[in-house]
């Protein structure tokens, strides 16, 4: 039997939906409503200026990562115009703005990542007997990377920052440890800067996009798409050798630097 995981009714007794792993029913979904408009609860707005988000606090540090809530202003900004179609966030997640010197320079977040991927079950030797939404509280996919203000193996460098801080962030905030960290590259990037940070190639997606549609974004249509990158990150016993990651990435043609 399946219940709404807010108020316990059952399919039995009333219709569920199924939203992001979990079940909820038509009278709770519409209490969960904000009434706000945008891109889950992210509204855009094209007159956001960065110079209105220098801190000069920071301003002597090279490298500093603000931890920031979706709705952020700049945020919402930087990730909309990187992502034009994208529905918004949802799920777990840490998002942070990028600093340097007292001046923002990109946005980095992780959130909830794909569920049920056999790939991730593999990577991260998860209990597939155990709920898919289970397993997927069990790392974060970095969603977004975008650097607006860049110069050379800065990438690296923010990456680097944003893993050790995420796993952190993750057990404070949701009390629970993270096996990991999962990304996706969409060609022709190759995924370079990943592995310069020791994550591991593990394939690529079948190219298969899932699409949301409804008043209750419970509709769902699959199209084909393209195919990307997987590459993900273990913070403990991580993968054997550089030499297999290496054998992997070599399979990947016409290679360019991310």
């Amino acid at each position: 039997m399946i219940v709404c995981y807010k108020c316990g009714v059952s399919d039995e007794e009333a219709k569920l939906y199924s939203t992001f792993g979990k079940y909820i029913c038509k009278k709770c979904l519409d209490k969960r409503k904000t009434g706000r408009q945008g891109h889950s609860g992210m509204i855009y707005d094209p007159n956001v200026k960065e110079e209105d988000f220098y801190d000069n606090s920071i301003a002597n540090k090279k490298l500093y990562l603000k931890q920031v809530p979706k709705s952020h202003k700049l945020f919402v900004k930087w990730f909309i115009e990187h992502y034009p179609e994208s529905k918004g966030i949802v799920g777990r997640q840490i998002n942070f703005l990028i600093y340097s010197y007292g001046k923002p320079i990109g946005i980095i977040g992780f959130a909830s990542p794909p569920l049920n991927y056999k790939k991730f079950n593999e990577f991260f030797n998860l209990d597939e007997s155990q709920k898919p939404s289970e397993n997927a509280k069990l790392f974060l996919n970095n969603n977004v990377f975008r650097i607006v203000h860049t110069e050379k193996n800065l990438g690296t460098q923010i990456l680097k920052l944003a893993r050790q801080q995420v796993y952190d962030i993750y057990k404070k905030k949701y009390n629970q440890e993270l096996l990991g960290l999962v990304t996706f590259v969409e060609p022709p990037r190759t995924g370079a800067l990943y592995k310069a940070d020791n994550w591991i190639y593990i394939g690529e997606t079948q190219g298969i996009e899932v699409k949301r549609r409804g008043e209750t974004w419970t509709e769902k249509s699959y199209i084909q798409g393209n195919k990307k990158y997987i590459y993900a990150y273990k913070y403990k016993n991580q993968i054997k050798t550089k030499k297999e990651n290496s054998i992997r990435y070599s399979n990947i043609k016409n290679a360019v630097n991310y």
